[in-house]
């Protein structure tokens, strides 16, 4: 039975490209697609990527997980909003300093305007027809490209791109790096820094090569920054995604000039933002009960 042309979560998954590296194409183009069709170009990017990303959080922590395609496809611009703020809302209880770090993606949920919700609800079924939730609830796939990173490099103009310097590493070369760099020992506990992190695929293809080498990445220490606010609160996101554990820290600053006060503003933040959750446990209001949290043991209340 389908909804509204979309199929089940099991025909979504066998119609999926064979490759993880193609379906995380398939679904930034598609993503792309439909944003500069409907709404005017690459503006609001905030909202296209944060809107993934809010619906990558929210997706089975298992390949054969619950099927969310039937409760996310009929909902309609507010709903989907709603749901969306409920997903944050798990993501503050699970890690209040990483939400905090992720606002550039969800900031907009606070109080968004006509403007900014109109055809979300469209937009996410195009995400979910294109097998996002089958894409995020494998860790084989999630992990063979950065399906955030696609989707904010085709939104930035290639003008935006030179004028910052930025550069995105295709896959296959972050992969190729990554097979070097952890061809020695690595003792459990050790700190990997990418100070100019991007959206963070050279973490994905480290964690990818620790995996083939049979060791959990959550075993290591994570500390990813970039300059750009918003490739920052990618790397929360992509962090879970490649489930590189606990120990994930995430910056934006200039990591190879003010070392000394980025780490002081990293831990003043995280300070702020584990005082505020006392204080607040619930970021969003919303009516929506939050979905299953896949990172943690029990479902948040």
């Amino acid at each position: 039975m389908t909804l509204y042309g979309i199929p089940p979560a099991g025909l979504r998954r066998s119609m999926a490209p064979e490759s993880g590296r193609d379906h995380a194409h398939a679904i930034a183009d598609a993503a792309h697609a439909w944003w500069t069709s409907h709404r005017g170009g690459s503006s609001d990017r905030a909202i296209a990527v944060g809107t993934l990303a809010g619906l990558a959080l929210s997706a089975p922590s298992r390949p054969d997980g619950r099927d969310y395609g039937p409760f996310l496809i009929p909902l309609d611009d507010e709903q989907l909003v709603d749901t969306l703020r409920a997903c944050w809302n798990s993501f503050w209880t699970y890690d209040p300093d990483l939400t905090e770090a992720a606002r550039p993606l969800h900031d907009w949920l606070s109080h968004p305007a006509d403007s900014d919700i109109r055809g979300l609800a469209d937009y996410a079924r195009i995400l979910v027809r294109a097998g996002l939730m089958e894409y995020c609830s494998d860790t084989a796939r999630a992990e063979s490209d950065d399906v955030l990173g696609l989707l904010v490099t085709r939104m930035r103009s290639y003008s935006e791109r030179q004028g910052t310097g930025e550069f995105f590493t295709p896959a296959i070369a972050a992969d190729h790096m990554a097979d070097i760099l952890l061809s020695a020992d690595r003792r459990p506990g050790e700190l990997f820094l990418e100070p100019a992190a991007g959206t963070g695929t050279m973490a994905r293809a480290a964690a990818a090569t620790m995996r083939s080498f049979g060791t959990d990445p959550g075993a290591y220490r994570w500390w990813l920054n970039d300059l750009d606010p918003l490739n920052a609160a990618c790397c929360v996101v992509s962090a879970q995604l490649w489930r590189l554990g606990r120990q994930v820290t995430v910056s934006c600053g200039d990591a190879l000039r003010n070392t000394e006060l980025l780490e002081e503003a990293v831990r003043m933040r995280a300070e702020r933002a584990v005082a505020e959750q006392r204080n607040r446990p619930v970021l969003y209001p919303t009516r929506t009960r939050p979905p299953f949290w896949p990172w943690l043991s029990v479902p948040p209340a």
